[in-house]
C-alpha cells in the first residue's frame, strides 16, 4: 500500500507540472511499449501456423475458470460461456482496452486547432486496433497453448519461447510502464472534465481552478484520492465497474448525438460524419447492442454501485437546474472557456426559446 501510494503521489506530481511533460512522457512510453510487440509480429510471422487460428476454445470452461480463479460470481448471465468462450470477462477485458477515446475530448480546450485533434484521434483509433490485432495474431499462431493457459502475463511467455527470454523481460517491462502512460491519460482527463464540469456549474468553483502550470490543482488531488482509495481493491471487479458505468456515458453519448444531429443541424461543428441521420443509426447500432451487451454481463454488486452513481449524478445535475443564477456551483465568471459555456447554455435552451431568437433575428435581418 505505501509503494502504490508513494508511486500515485509521484506521477500525480508529474501530471500537475502540465500537460507538455505528461505528452512527452507519454510518446517516449509508447515507443518503449509497443516495440517488443513489433519485434514479436517481424520474428515470429515466421513462426506462424495459419491452422491454429481456427481451433475452436474448449466446450469445457471449467480448467478456464480455475485458471482465471475469477471469484466474481451473479449478475443477470453468471458465468456466460456459449462456444466455449467466457463472455464476461473476454468481453470486460476487450472493452477495457479498447475504450476512452471519447476522454481525449476533455482536453479538447486546451488546443489552438482542432484539426490536428481530429487527425490524431483517427491515427490513435487505428494503431490501437492493429496493435492489439497483429501481436494477437501471431501470438496465437506462432505457438500451441491451451485456452486456460491464456491469463495474466501470458503474452511475456509467449515472447519468452517465440524469440527469446531477453524479449520476455522486455514485455513485462513494457507492460509497466505502459501502465505509468494510461494512470497519467486518465489522470490528466479525468481532472480536466472535473474542471470542465465545474465551468458549468455542476461542481463547486473550486475545481475549476488551475496551478501555475495551467493544470486543474484539486482535480488531480482528488483523482489520487480516489486511486490511493480503490487501488486495494480487486482488478477484475474494478474493470467491471468501470465499464458499465462507461458503458452508461457511451449511451448518453449517443443519444445526445442523436438528439444534436437532428434538433441542431446547422450547428457549427469541428467534425461532421458524413452520413445522414439514418446512415448514423446504423453505423452505431452494432456499437450500442454490444454495449447493452456488455452491462448485461455485470455482476449485482456493479448493479448497486452504478445505482449510487448515477443517483449522485442525478442529485448534482438536479441542484444546477434549481440553482439557475448559479451562486453556490457558480464558476463561470472566472472560465477562461466563456464561448464553450456559451454555446452550451445557447443548447439548453427550450424549442420555444430558439423560435423566439430566430423570429426575433428574423424581424431585424428584415429591418
Amino acid at each position: 500500500f505505501c509503494l502504490l501510494t508513494t508511486t500515485t503521489v509521484v506521477l500525480a506530481y508529474i501530471n500537475w507540472r502540465g500537460l507538455a511533460l505528461v505528452g512527452k512522457m507519454s510518446v517516449l512510453i509508447c515507443v518503449v511499449a509497443m516495440s517488443p510487440f513489433v519485434i514479436l509480429v517481424v520474428v515470429g510471422s515466421f513462426k506462424v501456423d495459419p491452422s491454429r487460428w481456427w481451433i475452436l476454445p474448449d466446450a469445457d470452461v471449467d480448467n478456464t475458470l480455475a485458471a482465471m480463479d475469477d471469484d466474481i460470481a451473479g449478475g443477470l448471465l453468471p458465468n456466460f460461456s456459449p462456444a466455449g468462450v467466457l463472455w464476461r470477462p473476454f468481453l470486460n477485458n476487450l472493452f477495457w482496452n479498447l475504450n476512452s477515446f471519447d476522454s481525449a475530448g476533455c482536453l479538447v480546450a486546451e488546443l489552438d486547432n482542432t484539426a490536428s485533434f481530429v487527425r490524431s484521434m483517427m491515427m490513435g483509433v487505428l494503431l490501437v486496433v492493429l496493435g492489439y490485432f497483429f501481436p494477437l495474431l501471431i501470438a496465437i499462431g506462432s505457438l500451441d497453448s491451451e485456452q486456460a493457459d491464456w491469463n495474466d502475463g501470458y503474452l511475456a511467455v509467449i515472447t519468452t519461447e517465440v524469440v527469446g527470454p531477453w524479449l520476455g523481460a522486455w514485455t513485462v517491462f513494457a507492460a509497466g510502464i505502459s501502465n505509468i502512460g494510461l494512470f497519467q491519460a486518465e489522470l490528466s482527463t479525468d481532472a480536466f472534465q472535473l474542471m470542465g464540469m465545474a465551468d458549468r456549474g455542476y461542481l463547486p468553483e473550486i475545481f475549476s481552478r488551475r496551478s501555475k502550470h495551467g493544470t486543474p490543482t484539486y482535480g488531480l488531488f482528488l483523482g489520487t484520492v480516489v486511486i490511493v482509495a480503490m487501488g486495494v481493491s480487486d482488478i477484475d471487479r474494478l474493470i467491471e465497474m468501470l465499464n458499465f458505468n462507461y458503458g452508461i456515458a457511451l449511451l448518453l453519448e449517443y443519444a445526445a448525438f442523436f438528439k444534436l444531429r437532428v434538433s441542431r443541424p446547422s450547428l457549427e461543428r469541428p467534425y461532421r460524419i458524413p452520413l445522414s441521420t439514418l446512415g448514423c443509426a446504423l453505423f452505431f447500432f452494432p456499437t450500442i447492442v454490444s454495449t447493452v451487451f456488455v452491462m448485461s454481463l455485470a455482476t449485482y454488486a456493479t448493479y448497486n454501485f452504478s445505482l449510487v452513481a448515477c443517483i449522485i449524478g442525478y442529485l448534482l445535475y438536479a441542484a444546477r437546474r434549481r440553482n439557475k443564477q448559479g451562486r453556490f456551483f457558480d464558476s463561470m465568471g472566472n472560465n477562461r472557456n466563456n464561448d464553450f459555456v456559451r454555446v452550451a447554455d445557447e443548447l439548453s435552451f427550450q424549442d420555444e426559446g430558439t423560435e423566439t431568437v430566430e423570429e426575433t433575428e428574423g424581424v431585424t435581418n428584415e429591418n
